[in-house]
């Protein structure tokens, strides 16, 4: 997919130093006895600060398109809001609201910055489970998920990848309706909560990932629109609206900050960019490029994460020494669509773009060299079969691989998963390749156990806004996702009833089926650990694939040796010239006999 760039009018550098050692230019700056308060609002003739219980004070014209003021006696605790005319609003940069995404922003002294310096633990090391804060608990909290964590780490993830948490309208949502980026949401819990879960997280040797969202703000209190309309360009088309403008030094500088937020004050080990496609202005290179420096210069090992249908593979190269040069992995659709689509069936629903395609043409490249559609590749024009494209040329830890997320169960209209969707055998063949095929494997809450729960997109926002979303909601179920509906076909996004369906349901672990199936999840991590980390601890220096039938052998060379994995995706036995050497694990029926490798349907084995 090829999306139009606005060209770059008013680009410059950004001091990196200053941003990665937390000399913030955007929120409260807390200067001995006293408070320094900037607002960016290049086109505003006047704004005033407003301290509750306090007269207002005038704020004075500073450079690069700020407004400034120094109040004494306004240290931690104080809330405040701006005021332009007749618009009151709270800080853009807030670290922490009292009374929803219109109410009041408090002044907080940053959190002490953590003492580790070195990786909880390296990149290849990473089995992902994502998890929505406030459904992965009964509580639906920061503290909730904290007391839960050992769950987690006993099923055999190392990593967890949380859902957006910055402040959103309303007390429910998936995260991608913020509009104060900087606050963790209130309704989930304090600051001090939210690093308590990451400190708890990494004395249990779990990573935690924040997804963030750069591309839009949500609709609901969207007041930087109205005091800063240069935030936004409205020659960018975004599903969400006008785009942002990177082409804005300080739109970018904003961005940068929040990014080492995250990772410097609160500890995140790495962050996830949600749809990087849809930066379309001049300067989106530069802002990504910038991006990563930024948060590599707070945190040297950031494990830095992108969502971003171009496949644009320069963004995951490696250097000479096997390290990323800017983003460590992408998620990677194209996996998903194949393997999907090949154990359902579900057609067009799976985002695989034409099942009448050779599917198993293009499982093969996937496995083997990454990405189905280079770029460069003509999209839906693609065979699969165009070889050694530049994913080819990308190590396999820079995908992320995955049977299903949180998108891919919300945006159906049946919100179900990928367990209700196919057969036990299949199922266990999807996750087999998941864990055992050297790419990232990540996971959404509940799949250690094949949960049945669905996952439906749920909000919390005043009647008239929520109505548009639900319209909004039946366009892109019928345009984006395939799906034939009708009025009501979809739960109302806005009822609360929705959100509980989407909870964690933590009382179906106890059945004997769901312990077997943790059993079995917990089996496939350690086959990782002991097959897949010893190898993809060094650099992968060829992939090589064959294909018999619809059967498929696929060689993946590391300097510490050579993963293989013989696949059967078909419902009827095969037999295959192939002679295993070493000891294999499996899923399916498999027998070996002299030269001669024997898989059942729907059977794969490594080795």
């Amino acid at each position: 997919m090829s999306v139009e760039i606005i060209p770059n009018n008013a680009s410059r550098p950004i001091d990196l130093d200053l941003v990665s050692h937390r000399e913030f230019r955007f929120g409260p700056r807390i200067e001995g006895g006293s408070t320094v308060f900037r607002l960016w609002a290049p086109s505003a003739p006047a704004a005033d600060l407003l301290i509750e219980g306090r007269d207002p004070v005038a704020m004075r014209r500073a450079e690069d398109g700020f407004l400034a003021c120094d109040v004494s006696g306004a240290g931690p605790g104080t809330r405040y809001k701006f005021r332009i005319g007749d618009l009151v609003f709270p800080d853009l940069a807030s670290r922490q609201q009292i009374g929803d995404t219109s109410g009041w922003s408090v002044v907080r002294a940053p959190l002490a910055p953590p003492d580790r310096k070195d990786p909880l633990r390296p990149w290849h090391e990473t089995m992902i489970g994502e998890v929505h804060i406030g459904t992965v608990s009964p509580e639906g909290t920061f503290d909730g998920l904290r007391n839960r964590l050992e769950h987690f780490r006993d099923a055999g993830y190392t990593c967890l990848e949380i859902l957006p948490i910055n402040e959103f309208p309303g007390s429910r949502n998936w995260g991608y309706d913020g509009t104060l980026i900087f606050a963790p949401e209130n309704t989930y819990g304090t600051p001090e909560q939210l690093r308590a879960l990451v400190d708890r997280a990494h004395e249990l040797g779990l990573c935690l990932i924040l997804d963030v969202v750069y591309n839009h703000f949500g609709d609901v209190d969207n007041f930087v629109q109205h005091y800063a309309p240069e935030w936004f360009n409205d020659k960018v088309k975004t599903p969400w609206g006008p785009g942002i403008d990177f082409n804005q030094p300080m739109v970018r500088h904003f961005y940068y900050e929040n990014a080492v937020m995250w990772l410097s004050e609160f500890d995140f080990d790495g962050l996830r960019f949600d749809a990087v496609h849809e930066f379309r202005t001049g300067s989106r290179d530069q802002f990504l490029g910038e991006l990563a420096q930024a948060a590599k210069a707070a945190k040297p090992h950031a494990k830095l994460i992108i969502e971003n249908i171009e496949n644009s593979a320069r963004w995951l190269a490696r250097n000479d020494r096997n390290q990323p040069m800017t983003y460590v992995a992408q998620w990677n659709d194209d996996m998903h669509h194949v393997l999907d689509f090949l154990v359902t069936g579900d057609g067009r629903k799976t985002g695989y773009d034409d099942p009448d395609k050779d599917i198993y043409a293009d499982f093969e490249k996937a496995l083997v060299d990454g990405f189905v559609h280079d770029p460069g590749e003509a999209g839906d024009q693609s065979d699969g079969r165009t070889r050694g494209g530049p994913g080819a040329k990308l190590p396999p830890d820079a995908f992320i691989t995955y049977v299903q997320n949180h998108d891919q169960i919300g945006n159906r209209a049946d919100m179900t998963r990928i367990a209700q969707r196919t057969s036990p055998n299949k199922l266990d063949f999807a996750h087999f390749v998941k864990f055992l095929a050297p790419q990232i494997p990540l996971c959404f809450m509940g799949d250690e156990g094949n949960l049945p729960s669905p996952f439906p997109y749920f909000l919390d926002m005043p009647a008239e806004d929520a109505r548009k979303k639900e319209k909004d909601r039946y366009t892109q179920m019928k345009g984006m996702f395939h799906e034939t509906i009708s009025e009501g076909d979809l739960p109302d996004p806005n009822d609360r009833a929705t959100f509980e369906k989407a909870r964690l349901p933590w009382q179906e672990f106890e059945s004997s089926e769901r312990r077997a199936a943790l059993e079995r999840f917990r089996q496939l991590g350690e086959w990782r650990r002991r097959l897949v980390w010893p190898l993809t601890a060094t650099p992968c220096t060829d992939a090589r694939s064959f294909r018999i039938g619809n059967c498929l052998i696929v060689n993946w060379m590391f300097e510490a040796g050579t993963l293989t994995m013989a696949l059967n995706p078909t419902d009827q036995p095969h037999d295959i010239a192939c002679r295993i050497n070493g000891h294999p694990v499996s899923t399916g029926d498999f027998s070996q006999d002299g030269e001669v490798l024997r898989l059942g349907g729907w059977s794969a084995v490594a080795w």
